[in-house]
This record gives C-alpha cells, structure tokens and sequence, in this order.
C-alpha cells in the first residue's frame, strides 16, 4: 500500500465530510506512523485530485464526498471499461470549458508554475515515472483550471474523478512513442494557453482526455 493510500484510508476512518478541516500534518504522521514529509506529499498528491484544498493559514480541507469516496472505493468492481467511458465523456464535457475559462485568466506567475511542471513532466516520462507522471498530469491541469473563476464548474468537475491506479496502470504498459505522444500534447496545451488561444486550449485538452480514454480501450484487459 502506497503513503497516499494509508492517509486517504486514515481519512476515510475519520468520518470527515464537505468542508472539514484535517487534523495536522504532525497529527497525521502520528496516526499514520509515517514521516511528516511524507504526510505532506500525500497530501499534496490529494490536492492535486481536488480531494482536499488548503486555507492560508488554516491546513486542507476536505472539498469532495464523493471523490474521497471514489477515491476510496477505486478498487471496487463496479469499475468497468463502460464506466470510465461514462466518467470521461462527463469530465470532456465539464472541464472542457473549465480549461477554456482557467486560460484566459492565467497569470504570469501561473504560466511559469505550468512551465515547470511541464518540465517535471518531461523528466518523468524519459525516466518512465509513471506515478510522477499521474501526479505531474493532474497538477499541470490544475493549474490551468484553479484560474477559472466558476466556483459551479469547479464543483461538478470534483464530482467526475477517475481512480489514480487505473491511469497509472495504463501509464505502466504503454509503449514509448505512446507516452512521447502524451506528453506531446501536453507541450500543444502549454504553448495554446501560452499563447491565448484559448478555444485551441480547450480542444487540445479534450485531445488529451481522448487519448488516456482510447489507451484505456487498447490495454483493457491489463487494467480490468
């Protein structure tokens, strides 16, 4: 079980629900009998799935049910190649428009935290890191989509979550001209938001959707 496991089951545990605070990073490594950095990560890698979100001042919160739950519950066999189809066209459709929305408000500081984490994203596919490149995928498009200023778009896209294991799985069997493209078109969204094209932005985006959903059609029977 990995540490983002054993602190998600830990908060699971705890009965938290919309809008709750954690208890500390210090509190959780003690319940989790792990490192304090360790805690940190994990709970950064939550964020960046919108399972939890931080306060200034004030430590995470919990801004899903159902993803924690989801999230959870990921390893159940209600998960089919149907029910990632359904889940991918609902994410198309909602976070489509919150790409759009989040590239016409990027800042300056915005682009450059996507510039780096574009190049992180690099290193991680060339060291074939696929659980850094899961990581560093969702945290590249929640930085374009934290600059959306739709509190409602937000809300439902928490609600259209894919468990982090079954991407990586795809991640893990891929070839190597499979993952080059993925990250190909990572670099294609970085250079339209870059460049304000913002309608290219969104279509680029839903590219990428397209291309993890047909690798989920190609590699079934690997994951399911």
């Amino acid at each position: 079980m990995s540490v983002v496991d054993v602190v998600l089951e830990e908060i699971g545990g705890m009965g938290v629900h919309l809008g709750d605070r954690l208890p500390s990073e210090r509190k959780l490594a003690e319940l989790c009998n792990i490192s304090r950095s360790s805690v940190r990560n994990a709970l950064k890698e939550l964020q960046s799935k919108r399972i939890l979100a931080t306060r200034p001042g004030s430590g995470y919160f919990l801004v899903s049910d159902f993803a924690l739950h989801q999230a959870l519950n990921g390893f159940g066999v209600d998960w089919t190649i149907g029910r990632v189809r359904q889940v991918f066209e609902a994410r198309i459709f909602v976070a489509a428009q919150v790409t759009q929305l989040g590239s016409e408000n990027m800042t300056v500081n915005s682009l450059q935290e996507l510039e780096d984490c574009l190049v992180d994203l690099g290193k991680a596919v060339v060291n074939i890191d696929t659980r850094a490149m899961d990581i560093l995928h969702n945290r590249f498009i929640n930085i374009i989509h934290e600059s959306c200023l739709n509190p409602e778009y937000l809300r439902m896209l928490n609600e259209v979550q894919l468990p982090s294991h079954y991407v990586v799985s795809i991640l893990q069997v891929v070839t190597g001209d499979e993952r080059n493209d993925y990250f190909s078109e990572h670099v294609n969204l970085f250079q339209a938001v870059k460049n304000k094209n913002h309608s290219l932005a969104r279509d680029v985006y839903v590219h990428i959707c397209e291309r993890i959903l047909s690798l989920f059609n190609k590699y079934t029977d690997v994951v399911f």
